[in-house]
């Protein structure tokens, strides 16, 4: 599964020591990658619903949910593809294509329900798996909707993998300090395609963690596709644990 070794060579550093060298801290980010996107600046994908208004057309009005190929059918228009688009853009693109047939029209675009936003948690929590990311969430939200983590969590040592599975870059998380110390340098807002990973306390080299992290991951991202699947909102014909 070629989509997945980059994620697993990267994580597995994971106490490699200095040969491979610290993961950097989120403490260490930099501005663009603590960034924290508004629902305004989400890019709308499959699964996404949205209100369609167009002023004194009410035929052309629609509520509609984005296809998993991306697109939606509209009136006069026929097929247009949305995803990878804010809802801003969107309305602009309608817009555009709506003025081929009337003046000036005034179109409205709004999110009714999000679904295409979506992060990876798993590890030593109650619950590991896929939440929907319809706000700000913070890591630690995250590890409250999947149930907490247990007694076996390696808690000053929490995995983020920003990137997803083309551009995985590695970070660290020191939960226990924020609790501990208040270290708010720690509470880190998560992104789309986030993958949030709780080690136990109990792996003590590199090869271990790699082989625990390759076995609860292959699932999710067999034939080298699912996991993008899933956290873009599915793709027509294809099932995973992850939807």
């Amino acid at each position: 599964m070629p989509a997945l070794l980059p994620l697993l060579a990267l994580v597995g550093t994971v106490g490699c020591g200095p040969k491979t060298g610290p993961i950097p801290n989120v403490a260490d980010m930099d501005a663009d990658a603590l960034t924290v996107p508004t629902v305004e600046e989400f890019q709308l994908g499959p699964g996404d619903r949205i209100q369609i208004t167009v002023w004194k057309h009410d035929d052309l009005d629609m509520d509609v949910r984005i296809a998993p190929d991306g697109t939606i059918s509209f009136p006069l228009l026929g097929t247009i593809h949305l995803a990878g688009h804010t809802y801003a853009e969107i309305r602009d693109i309608l817009t555009e294509a709506i003025s081929e047939y009337y003046q000036n029209p005034q179109v409205a675009v709004n999110i009714v329900e999000l679904q295409s936003q979506k992060v990876l948690v798993f590890g030593e929590v109650a619950s590991p798996g896929v939440l929907q990311l319809d706000n700000e969430m913070s890591l630690l939200e995250a590890l409250t909707r999947t149930g907490g983590m247990n007694q076996y969590a390696r808690t000053n040592n929490v995995l983020l993998v920003r990137g997803g599975l083309d551009d995985p870059k590695l970070f660290t998380v020191d939960v226990r300090s924020i609790y501990s110390e208040g270290r708010m340098d720690q509470m880190v807002y998560l992104q789309q395609g986030d993958i949030v990973v709780v080690p136990t306390k109990t792996i003590t080299n590199a090869s271990r963690f790699f082989r625990e992290v390759s076995g609860v991951l292959a699932p999710f991202v067999a034939g080298s596709a699912i996991y993008r699947n899933a956290v873009s909102g599915g793709a027509q014909g294809t099932s995973s644990v992850l939807d």
